[in-house]
């Protein structure tokens, strides 16, 4: 898939995606979502209906996916904006897209939370290993942007965390990206990600930041010093996950503008997700992973 017009043309029908997700959901054969039996799914004339033989249920192929209680027309719109929003390096505000699949902002916006909570379905529990790369970045507006009576003061350094977010990023060299949104950049918050993502005895390549230097105690630590001006010393560098906070700072700033601290994780997964799959892959590889119940995201519970 080369462009957005080979994309489209290829899934321009009801009837083609739904070939598609069948293809996807039932490579093994067919399975009742609500029991998960597969002994006997009758399928009626109309092709888009299902039944159950042992529970009796009517479903279709969408149910308890990240199309879920989306009509069936929509389809089409759904692998236009899963495209749409896996192929731009910095993905697509909500505005943006439903002028570009014609929905309205409010059903656009429900669409991209759900696609980037299918996004983080990627994560296969393998511990990233060998050269790994961590930093800490904070996202929101600067406070001298304010007006005057509305600045936070201390919030210059860590104090960053007051008011804006704070992620944490690891970046294997030649490897995938992790980023997670932590409460702040101390070592209680970064050391158990650290642990909980990075192999034991990898070698962490890091800034001066004292947060990381308990981490010497479970793997061999690189540090860079940036504050005398030094970023890279041989094979140690923080480079490579820099550059990732530069994609999500445009795709925070130019793309969405604003986005809120309770959504922030999904954002990120979003952007870790764009990064990880191989070019051209990643809205087939976000279909396949749509079809896991776990990317159903009813509104009610997003809007929580």
């Amino acid at each position: 898939m080369q462009s957005l017009l080979e994309f489209t043309s290829q899934f321009a029908t009801v009837e083609s995606c739904l070939e598609h997700l069948e293809a996807t959901r039932w490579a093994d054969g067919a399975f009742c979502p609500h029991c998960a039996s597969s002994r006997k799914i009758y399928h009626y004339a109309d092709g888009r209906r299902h039944r159950c033989a042992d529970c009796k249920r009517v479903f279709r192929i969408t149910t308890g996916t990240v199309f879920s209680d989306s009509p069936l027309k929509m389809l089409p719109k759904w692998f236009a904006a899963i495209y749409l929003v896996t192929e731009h390096s910095k993905g697509i505000s909500s505005v943006q897209l439903a002028k570009d699949v014609g929905v309205t902002q409010k059903t656009a916006w429900h669409m991209i939370q759900r696609i980037q909570n299918a996004a983080q379905l990627i994560d296969d529990g393998r511990k990233l290993s060998g050269q790994v790369e961590i930093d800490e970045t904070y996202i929101g507006g600067k406070e001298k942007n304010k007006h005057a009576d509305k600045r936070t003061p201390g919030t210059q350094g860590m104090g960053s965390a007051k008011t804006k977010a704070v992620a944490f990023g690891m970046k294997e060299r030649g490897g995938d990206v992790r980023i997670q949104h932590v409460a702040d950049a101390t070592a209680k918050s970064v050391t158990p990600v650290v642990i909980n993502n990075v192999a034991l005895g990898s070698q962490l390549n890091a800034d001066e930041s004292r947060s990381y230097n308990s981490l010497d105690s479970f793997y061999g630590l690189g540090r860079v010093n940036h504050s005398v001006g030094e970023y890279v010393r041989e094979s140690v560098t923080t480079n490579g996950i820099e550059s990732i906070w530069a994609l999500v700072k445009r795709t925070y700033i130019g793309t969405h503008h604003w986005w809120s601290l309770k959504h922030t994780q999904r954002y990120l997964d979003g952007c870790a997700f764009r990064q990880n799959v191989d070019k051209g892959d990643e809205a087939l590889t976000l279909l396949s992973l749509g079809m896991s119940p776990l990317a159903a995201l009813p509104y009610r519970e997003l809007t929580a």
